[in-house]
């Protein structure tokens, strides 16, 4: 027979190789596997989904220090220093009167003082900050929902290829019972000396080839199975039956509903909030400040003596002027916004693309399978006829194994073809973003 795996490997699967146990005679269906159970299977057990609840945790002790921009600010200093020199106070006298010295000044001094700054207006800095957390946030949890979004992709490869190698062994231990059943036939034959040896030899040797491809597709199949089970992190049984998913299109038309394309526009709208907020540096600054304290000296540096200090008062920053950087900075953000756009319309139109591919192949495989099953009903009747021939001794083994292998790989034609069309179908609506 023919190598029957290089016609599966034909298709846009890809079967991976080796992973859980051997098949022998294919499903003995204790459960079955559904497309969605896997899908819904993943998106709530994969670590990435835990990441949304971190990011939101993060976001709240940020927001809470933001907040603390309104409190009170306390600092608590101290100082101790020597100086080689200090004010000196003479007053001049007339000539014959000695000079009046006033109180000499220590060299050293010391403070110490509790400083309180507290923001009046900051020229709307804190608000803008907080609104560009919130977007700052939603970008990521947005960013992670992507990310789970690409997983369903990976669940596809592999459930169809689960699904292709599961009902290609069924075709294959369809015809080995078949063989099975002429070899009996033809032993039979060989045993009243009707047929020579090498008729029965044939088949014999045709049936193994089949088991070798039997074995290679179940471990192929295994192979699929165990990363599946690893992806969406449950147990899957190896004789469970993966259902094929039934996928009624609507009328099919072009409409992003992507993540990523949604991602775009969050992203020009934080852009947006960060060119306005650029603003805020023209804006004045209001704060009050106190300070209490001891000090040698204090306010007063003539006294010597150890005194308490206290004030309060306002201070006020405006910088009208700064040479035109402001007015270069929201030109930056607008540069910005438009390789976002461009990002985003790059983004769209890859996607067209691809859906249009999607298109032509689900109307490329549904006629396929038309002639596909014209194919296997003509192939069917052909191996019925040379299988009557055998018997009447009019051909050879050799003859009737050929046929029984066309008709095999133009059923295993049609199941390719019908996995295909499941894929293409499937991959229409994932990039479209509504899977």
């Amino acid at each position: 027979m023919k190598s029957l795996i290089r016609i599966i490997k034909k298709g846009n699967i890809i079967i991976p190789a080796g992973i859980l146990s051997l098949l022998p005679f294919f499903i003995q269906a204790q459960d079955s596997i559904t497309l969605d159970y896997c899908y819904q299977q993943v998106q709530k057990t994969y670590p990435l989904n835990r990441q949304a609840d971190l990011l939101q945790q993060s976001s709240d002790l940020r927001t809470r220090n933001l907040n603390k921009n309104y409190l009170p600010q306390f600092n608590v200093n101290g100082s101790a220093s020597w100086q080689n020199e200090v004010t000196e106070v003479v007053i001049p006298l007339p000539a014959n009167l000695p000079e009046l010295q006033g109180p000499a000044i220590p060299k050293d001094q010391y403070k110490l003082t509790l400083d309180i700054n507290e923001s009046i207006y900051d020229g709307n800095v804190t608000s803008y900050q907080k609104k560009l957390e919130k977007f700052n946030l939603h970008i990521d949890k947005k960013n992670v929902d992507a990310s789970l979004y690409l997983l369903k992709d990976q669940v596809n490869q592999f459930y169809l290829s689960i699904l292709l190698t599961q009902q290609n062994i069924t075709l294959l231990q369809e015809t080995r019972k078949q063989l099975d059943a002429k070899l009996a036939e033809v032993q039979s034959a060989v045993n009243n000396g009707a047929m020579l040896k090498m008729n029965a030899d044939l088949i014999r040797a045709e049936i193994i080839k089949l088991e070798q491809n039997i074995y290679e597709l179940s471990m192929d199949r295994m192979a699929s199975i165990g990363m599946l089970s690893e992806l969406i992190s449950a147990p899957l049984n190896e004789n469970s039956a993966f259902k094929s998913p039934v996928i009624n299109l609507p009328v099919i038309s072009y409409e992003n509903s992507r993540i990523e394309f949604e991602l775009f526009n969050i992203q020009r709208d934080r852009i947006s909030l960060m060119k306005n907020m650029v603003t805020t540096k023209w804006n004045p600054k209001l704060w009050a400040f106190g300070q209490l304290g001891l000090g040698i000296p204090g306010y007063n540096f003539l006294s010597t003596d150890l005194a308490p200090m206290a004030m309060v008062g306002a201070r006020v920053t405006w910088n009208p002027w700064n040479w035109n950087g402001n007015k270069n900075e929201k030109k930056m953000y607008d540069i910005q916004g438009e390789i976002i756009k461009n990002q985003q319309e790059s983004f769209d139109k890859n996607l067209r693309i691809t859906t249009r591919r999607n298109m032509t192949d689900i109307t490329k495989l549904t006629d396929l399978l038309l002639k596909d099953q014209e194919l296997v009903e003509l192939r069917a009747g052909i191996t019925k006829t040379v299988s009557a021939q055998l018997t009447n001794g009019v051909i050879t083994s050799s003859d009737y194994i050929l046929r029984v292998n066309d008709e095999t790989n133009a059923r295993m034609g049609l199941e390719i073809h019908k996995v295909q069309l499941v894929k293409a179908k499937l991959s229409y609506l994932y990039n479209l973003g509504k899977l």
